[in-house]
């Protein structure tokens, strides 16, 4: 199929780039600095947010700093508390790492969607940010 190692590699990278991969791997990497940067971040928890101040209700991203901050430095069930679609994320940021360092690096397979499936996970994901936004309205209010 190739001719040469490196268009294996060219292919790779080339679907790699065009499945969004570098956005990935970009929001994995501004974890990992979150979490070199711990001392410094860990003042921006404290600072409030303006909605919950002035509503009294949390948006559906307090205590998403926190939750963040939580995950990256192991502390994962603290973050699913302060904000479980934010910890899940960060949770999720140190599974996928290695699994696209496996895809672009060791040819691993690269799932793919199954045509029709993108408008149930945005229903699903919408369903999902409102459910995060009772608990925090629930648990922070």
């Amino acid at each position: 199929m190739y001719s040469a190692p490196n268009e294996r590699l060219r292919a790779s990278a080339s679907a790699w780039l065009q499945d969004g991969y570098v956005l990935g791997v970009l929001s994995g990497f501004s974890v990992l600095v979150l979490a070199w940067s711990y001392p410094i971040w860990s003042a921006a928890a404290d600072v409030p947010c303006i909605f919950h101040e002035l509503t009294g209700i949390p948006c559906p991203t307090c205590y998403g700093t926190r939750a963040m901050l939580a995950a990256t430095s192991g502390r994962w069930v603290t973050a699913l508390r302060f904000n479980p679609a934010v910890g899940l994320v960060g949770i999720g940021l140190f599974v996928y790492l290695p699994w696209a360092a496996g895809t672009v690096i060791g040819g691993w397979p690269r799932p793919s969607l199954l045509p029709g499936t993108t408008i149930k996970l945005v229903r699903v994901g919408g369903a999902l940010v409102l459910l995060n936004w009772a608990y925090l309205i629930v648990v922070h209010a």
